[in-house]
């Protein structure tokens, strides 16, 4: 794959503006000035390099950079165009970071499929203030929560990063719109999978290209146009068939109380229908279990908090609430290695 290779899609616009390959680089040599990273990655997708730089989150392990092949960002945008039918000319909306790869992926999908790209700032509500609707557009919880009121102006919303509160799917369930969830990681060039929220979907299926198997309760992902062996990811899943999967939790983030085993994310889903704070369970050390599990809020602490405890489990129960002023994010998402941190500091702190 060289520079000749890489075609800009005929209907390719940016902000209602066609561009070609040579008009679109002018394009973006001539805004550089305006210190738009888009532009920067523009110019980066275009040159002669068959590989382009993508960093990871940071939201599960240490930030990592390495080198994602262009030919594979090209044949993800291509399955993602054929599972939502998106078609040439449709409006899509980034108002995600650059920097990370679901970012990146809206400008290839953009490019690829020929859609018309209008760029906004990575705000909290970002279609808000907007007089246009789109066709499609990607957020993060976080921005759909706030978007809510807005969302009736785009016609597919994919939503990626973390977990959708389950108060925040009962919003959008039966919504005329198509709202998704997505699976995905940094390694598997934005999403592999989706769940259709509007229509209350509790499984992912695979996007076009895409197979899965279970090994040792984690997903194994096939996807050939990624790579030519199979990925392991650390997602403990129920595998429903080689397309379709319930996603239960991190492995990295299980918490083993006396010896049960406890997922984060399995409880946060419950208790998600019962707290407008945002919050998080997390896993501290114990003299007599190991390790336990608290709930933590961010900014205050509901009066009644411990109330929707009884829709848990016994073992499922945090043992102490607490609450942090702010919570460390990344791209929207909770940066669980961080709240655990500055917790475990309070919890010294106060001892």
């Amino acid at each position: 794959m060289t520079n000749k290779t890489i075609i800009i899609h005929p209907g390719f616009k940016l902000h209602g503006h066609s561009y070609n390959k040579s008009s679109l680089i002018k394009h973006c040599e001539k805004s550089l000035f305006l210190s738009n990273d888009v532009y920067n990655f523009i110019l980066e997708w275009l040159n002669d390099d068959l590989n382009i730089k993508v960093q990871s989150s940071g939201s599960t392990g240490p930030p990592k950079v390495f080198l994602a092949k262009k030919k594979a960002m090209v044949q993800s945008a291509i399955n993602t165009g054929k599972f939502f039918k998106l078609k040439a000319k449709d409006r899509a909306l980034l108002c995600l970071p650059i920097s990370f790869i679901a970012g990146k992926m809206m400008v290839v999908r953009a490019l690829v499929l020929g859609l018309d790209l209008f760029i906004q700032k990575p705000d909290d509500n970002p279609i808000k203030d907007s007089s246009k609707n789109f066709e499609f557009v990607a957020m993060t919880p976080y921005q759909l929560e706030k978007s809510i009121p807005h969302i009736h102006k785009i016609n597919c919303l994919i939503i990626g990063g973390s977990p959708t509160r389950s108060a925040l799917q009962k919003q959008l369930f039966n919504n005329s719109l198509g709202v998704f969830e997505t699976y995905g990681m940094s390694e598997t060039l934005s999403h592999v999978a989706v769940k259709n929220l509007s229509k209350g979907e509790k499984e992912f299926t695979a996007i076009p290209g895409v197979s899965f198997k279970s090994r040792q309760g984690c997903l194994e992902i096939n996807a050939p146009y990624l790579s030519e062996n199979t990925i392991l990811t650390k997602d403990k899943i129920e595998l429903i068939s080689d397309t379709k999967f319930i996603w239960i939790g991190r492995n990295d983030f299980i918490i083993n109380s006396g010896g049960i085993k406890v997922f984060p994310e399995k409880i946060e889903k419950i208790l998600s229908l019962y707290y407008l704070e945002n919050f998080a369970i997390c896993g501290v050390p114990d003299k007599i279990l190991g390790e336990k599990s608290v709930l933590v809020f961010e900014g205050k602490i509901p009066s009644d908090a411990a109330n929707a405890f009884q829709k848990l489990k016994p073992f499922e129960k945090p043992k102490k609430i607490y609450c942090l002023k702010q919570f460390d994010r990344i791209n929207g998402k909770i940066d669980r290695l961080k709240l655990k941190k500055n917790l475990l500091k309070l919890i010294n702190d106060r001892n």
